[in-house]
C-alpha cells in the first residue's frame, strides 16, 4: 500500500478525487472519432490556458515529461548554421542547455548565477553582436530556485529584432501569468502535474502559427519529438504521430474542466494566497529565503535556508514521516542548507497552515 502523504513539492501534485477516477474510464482506441474528439477539446483547451486564440495558435500533446517537448522545440526550430540564444540562471536552464548541446547546435548562453535576475542590456546586446541567432530560449519559472524570469520584456526583444521566442513555462502556466499573444511567444511548453494539478506522464506546447513557416525546412533530427510531425497530424484528424497515453489524456482534460471551473484567474489568486501565508510564517520563524523580492517570486515555489545546525535531509525525511513531503535544494543551493516548499495543486489553506506548524515544531525541537 501507497501511504497518503500531502506533496508541497514542484510536481508531481496533490490531483483531485474526479481526476484520479477519470482514470478508471473505458479504454477506448486512439484511431477512433472518440479520441479524436478528446483531443480536439484538449488542443483547444490548452490554447486558452496560455491565453491565445485558435486562429493565430495551436497545441499538441505528447506522450512523455515536459523535458520530452522542450526537446521537441528545440529540435525542430533550429537547424545547424543557426544559433539559440539560452539565458540560464538555474537547473531548468541548464537542462534547456543539456538538449541544445545533445543535438550539437550552436549555442550562446548568457550565464548568471542561480536565482540571480537576468540582465536584458546583456540579452539585447548579445542580439545586436549574434546575427545568426534565430530562437532565444528562456525559462519562465525558475523552478530551482523559485524565481521568474522577465519574459516579457525579452519578448519585446525577440520582436524588435524579429527572432522567434522559446518559453519554458512547465511549472508556470496555470499558476503564473503567461501570456503567450503580449510576450510574443512562438512556442511555450507546459505540463499537467505542476499548476494544472493533473497528472504526471505528459505535455504540450502551444505554437504560434505564424512561426511554422520559418520551421518547415527544418531538417528533421528525431522520429518521435518531431513537432512537424505532431502538428500534422493533430491538424489534419486531430492525432498523434505515435501510440499516446489516452489514460492521461482523458486526465488532463478534467484536470482542465477544473481549472476553468476554478477560473484560471481564480487558480492563480489561490496560488499566491497560499505562497503569501507561507513567506509571511517562513520570516516569522527567522528563515531566510533564496529570493525576497516579491516582484520575482513566483507564486508557486518558496527556495528556504535552514540553520546551519539542521541538515536539509533529516529534516526532509522527518517532515516526510510527518506526513509532508517537501523538496531538497538542487545543486548548489542544497550545500547551502536549502529547501523548498510548493503550493502547486489541490492543497488547501488548512493544509498549509498543518505544514507550516510542522515545520515549526522540528524548528523548535532542533534548538
Amino acid at each position: 500500500m501507497i501511504e497518503r502523504k500531502l506533496l508541497f513539492s514542484p510536481g508531481p501534485v496533490i490531483t483531485t478525487e474526479t481526476v484520479k477516477k477519470a482514470a478508471l474510464s473505458p479504454d477506448i482506441c486512439h484511431r477512433s472519432p472518440m479520441f479524436e474528439e478528446l483531443y480536439a477539446k484538449l488542443r483547444k483547451d490548452i490554447v486558452k490556458l496560455f491565453k491565445a486564440n485558435e486562429e493565430e495558435y495551436l497545441s499538441v500533446v505528447v506522450s512523455g515529461s515536459g523535458t520530452a517537448s522542450n526537446e521537441m522545440i528545440l529540435s525542430s526550430t533550429v537547424d545547424q548554421e543557426d544559433k539559440v540564444l539560452l539565458v540560464t540562471n538555474g537547473e531548468f536552464g541548464n537542462r534547456l542547455k543539456d538538449i541544445i548541446n545533445c543535438y550539437q547546435i550552436d549555442l550562446v548562453e548568457i550565464k548568471y548565477e542561480w536565482g540571480k535576475y537576468p540582465d536584458l542590456n546583456q540579452i539585447e546586446s548579445a542580439l545586436k553582436n549574434e546575427s545568426k541567432i534565430k530562437l532565444i530560449a528562456v525559462v519562465f519559472h525558475e523552478t530551482s530556485t523559485g524565481m521568474i524570469n522577465p519574459v516579457g520584456e525579452i519578448g519585446k526583444l525577440a520582436k524588435r529584432y524579429n527572432k522567434l521566442f522559446f518559453v519554458d513555462a512547465i511549472s508556470a502556466v496555470g499558476g503564473e501569468d503567461v501570456n503567450m499573444v503580449r510576450d510574443n511567444i512562438d512556442f511555450c511548453t507546459g505540463v499537467p502535474n505542476k499548476s494544472v494539478a493533473g497528472p504526471p506522464g505528459l505535455s504540450f506546447a502551444c505554437v504560434n502559427r505564424s512561426a511554422i513557416e520559418q520551421i518547415k525546412n527544418v531538417k528533421r533530427k528525431n522520429i518521435y519529438l518531431n513537432l512537424q510531425a505532431h502538428i500534422k497530424f493533430a491538424e489534419e484528424n486531430n492525432q498523434t504521430p505515435n501510440t499516446p497515453e489516452v489514460v492521461q489524456f482523458i486526465m488532463l482534460q478534467k484536470a482542465l474542466d477544473e481549472l476553468f471551473e476554478e477560473g484560471l484567474e481564480n487558480r492563480i489568486k489561490r496560488y499566491k494566497k497560499l505562497s503569501n501565508m507561507i513567506r509571511q510564517d517562513i520570516r516569522d520563524m527567522g528563515l531566510k529565503m533564496l529570493i525576497d523580492d516579491e516582484s520575482i517570486m513566483s507564486n508557486t515555489v518558496t527556495s528556504v535556508f535552514l540553520p546551519e545546525s539542521i541538515s536539509v535531509t533529516s529534516f526532509i525525511d522527518r517532515m516526510d514521516r510527518e506526513g509532508y513531503v517537501l523538496y531538497p535544494g538542487k545543486g548548489p543551493l542544497l550545500d547551502k542548507n536549502m529547501f523548498q516548499i510548493a503550493n502547486m495543486g489541490h492543497l488547501t489553506e488548512e493544509d498549509t497552515r498543518n505544514m507550516l506548524d510542522t515545520i515549526k515544531k522540528i524548528l523548535q525541537s532542533s534548538k
